[in-house]
């Protein structure tokens, strides 16, 4: 089945129970949702495999009266799995794979990671030179001292 095939059988079952607007709404945010998916990597069968039956998501759409895109999140047609960050996962799918949890990191934490790499990277290299210092000290002292000395010839 393809996106355009799920959406149009999801309009046939829903006409008549709905009003056009509602039946609107609902048909443009599963579009939405295939091809938010599509961009995170997945294919559109696998998409459409993991919704269901376009059929029994109008049945239960119509059943809570056309609430699946107004009331998402608040007990409509949809339950979401955990915080708003995560994706989205439609009815019927308890038995199936579900999709990967989708966290977002703070900007202070980008921050804070970054500061603690860069003072990592630092302290290498102070601590590679100190242990180096006692070796390379007396060898640039004599290369300085042995170019002093050949200058001073010439």
């Amino acid at each position: 089945m393809t996106k355009q095939e799920f959406l149009e059988t999801m309009r046939l079952a829903l006409n008549g129970r709905l009003d056009s607007g509602q039946v609107m709404d609902n048909l443009q945010y599963y579009e939405e949702y295939i091809n938010t998916e599509i961009r995170k990597g997945a294919t559109e069968e696998e998409v459409l495999e993991r919704l269901g039956d376009p059929r029994l998501i109008a049945r239960t759409i119509a059943q809570t009266g056309g609430s699946s895109v107004s009331e998402a999140g608040r007990g409509g047609g949809s339950r979401w799995s955990g915080a708003e960050e995560e994706e989205y996962m439609p009815y019927g799918q308890s038995g199936e794979k579900q999709a990967p949890r989708v966290f977002r990191v703070p900007a202070w934490v980008w921050i804070l990671l970054v500061l603690v790499v860069v003072l990592l990277v630092i302290s290498t290299i102070f601590s590679i030179l100190a242990a180096l210092l006692p070796i390379l000290l007396p060898i640039l002292v004599v290369v300085f001292l042995v170019k002093m000395f050949r200058d001073w010839i010439n």
